[in-house]
Formats: structure tokens, C-alpha cells, sequence
């Protein structure tokens, strides 16, 4: 596995090639989710590049952001175990060597759940995803559908700007009680991780009770069965799966999303429901 670490040697590198590249964009702490991104990749295309990078214009609070896991030597190792065969490692100054200045917005897309709770996040998160897109240049680009609403922005980022990127979506890794990979999963207490089943079971609930003419009381009923596991909730929404806004038929395709805090680490899972 070739490693760089600033953008004028991965550039280089890659003006030399001509082979379909694959990019799966991590902010490391890598899991077996990630790993799973990472085969995808490999089975689709030539070559496949991973970055890891954490990104300070995505954190809406300092603390969050100096407690992300960092492991850089490790997720390394998980890497070239995988097959991996870049990684770009880069540090601030290669992905933000001026101020972008541009507020990425998206419409409703990047003002309410996640924008609404975070304000400035995806901000941040399309001002890197772009970043990253230019330096790497792939023809593919993979993320984790646990961050749903971050897929669609990156979608919505890559028609803004006409970027040469396919953005593929693969779904979300799980344990086996049902609780998504996550790298903050790390900052939790095993009591922690226990509870934390209740995003799976809430979710599962509403799918296997899904009604379009009970959304109001499915979204009582997951709520309340989150917060009996000590969670703090943020939200639980179903909403429509193409733009996350109210669902106006039942033949619409139809989306859970839920986050909440338990040890103070925030948590987001989601489940398709149709």
C-alpha cells in the first residue's frame, strides 16, 4: 500500500494512472463498516484510495472533535491487511491550505435533522468531501448509508458542481445485536453499548409497524422507546427517503432516522421502511 501524505505527491501519483479508481473518504477509527466500504471498492474498480482525514469544519463542538478516536498507525494496518492500495493521510494545512468560504446549502436538505441540530455541519462536511474529490479524482465514491442525510448532501454536491464522481451508497454494517458501526462507539461504557441496541430495536419497530396514516404515533412510540434506555433524543423522524421532507403519499419511499446522546456520544442510525 503506497501512503501520501500531502496533496502535491497524490496528485502526482495520480496524473501518472490511467486505472478506475475507487475513494472511500474515512475520518479513520476504522471498523469493520469501513472495511466493508473498502471491498466494494476493490470489487468494482482498478485501484481504491482511502483517506483519512478528521475534519475540524464538520464539529459543532470543540470537545467532540478532540475526543474523536485517532489511530492513525492501526487503521494503517486494517488497511494493507484489506488491500488497500492508497491511503492519503494528509494534515490541515493539505485539505485547507486557504479558507473555502463557500456556505454549502443545500435547501431543506441541510437545515433540518442533522443541519437542524448542527448547524454548519454539512457545511463542513461538502467543503472536504469537494476537497477530497478534487485531489483524488475518482471515478467512484463510496459512503456508509448510517449517514443517510450525509449521502444525499454529497449526492446534492456532486450535481451542484458538476464533479466527474459516482457517489455510491452501501448500507450500514451492524453488530449482531442490531447496533451500528460506528467509530464513536469506542467512547462508550459495554453498560452503554447495551442500550445503544435500543436505536436498532426503535427502528426495527416502526418497520415491522410501519402505516402511513400512523407516522405521528410510530415516531411517539420509538422515541419513547429510545429515551427508556437512558438516551437523551435529538429526534426520530420518518420522512421521505429521497429528500427527507414530509411524507405526502403512502406510496412515497419512506426513511426512520434517529439520533440521541447516552455518555455524552451522539449516535445516529436509520432504517428504510417500504
Amino acid at each position: 500500500m503506497q501512503v501520501f501524505t500531502t496533496t502535491k505527491s497524490l496528485t502526482t501519483y495520480r496524473q501518472s494512472q490511467a486505472v478506475i479508481t475507487g475513494f472511500v473518504p474515512t475520518m479513520g477509527a476504522l471498523h469493520s463498516g469501513h472495511l466493508a466500504l473498502i471491498a466494494e471498492s476493490k470489487a468494482q474498480n482498478e485501484q481504491t484510495i482511502c483517506s483519512i482525514f478528521v475534519n475540524p469544519t464538520q464539529f459543532n463542538e470543540a470537545r467532540d472533535f478532540d475526543r474523536y478516536p485517532r489511530q492513525l498507525d492501526a487503521d494503517s494496518r486494517m488497511l494493507e491487511d484489506a488491500g488497500c492500495d492508497v491511503l492519503f493521510a494528509p494534515g490541515v494545512e493539505e485539505i485547507y491550505p486557504q479558507r473555502d468560504g463557500v456556505a454549502y446549502e443545500f435547501g431543506t436538505l441541510t437545515s433540518i435533522l442533522e443541519g437542524r441540530h448542527r448547524p454548519g455541519h454539512f457545511s463542513g462536511v461538502a467543503s472536504v468531501v469537494r476537497r477530497l474529490l478534487e485531489i483524488t479524482q475518482p471515478d467512484n465514491a463510496y459512503f456508509g448509508l448510517k449517514d443517510y442525510q450525509q449521502y444525499l448532501v454529497v449526492k446534492a454536491l456532486v450535481k451542484r458542481y458538476e464533479i466527474p464522481t459516482t457517489i455510491i451508497g452501501f448500507p450500514t454494517v451492524r453488530e449482531e445485536s442490531g447496533l451500528a458501526k460506528s467509530s464513536r462507539n469506542v467512547l462508550l461504557s459495554p453498560t452503554a453499548i447495551d442500550k445503544a441496541t435500543a436505536l436498532h430495536r426503535a427502528l426495527t419497530h416502526v418497520k415491522d409497524n410501519y402505516e402511513f396514516e400512523n407516522l405521528a404515533i410510530l415516531e411517539k412510540q420509538a422515541k419513547a422507546l429510545v429515551a427508556d434506555f437512558g438516551f437523551s433524543v435529538d429526534y426520530f423522524r420518518i420522512v421521505g427517503g429521497d429528500d427527507l421532507t414530509e411524507l405526502k403519499t403512502p406510496q412515497q419511499s419512506a426513511v426512520a432516522l434517529v439520533a440521541a446522546r447516552i455518555e455524552g456520544v451522539r449516535l445516529i442510525d436509520n432504517m428504510k421502511l417500504n
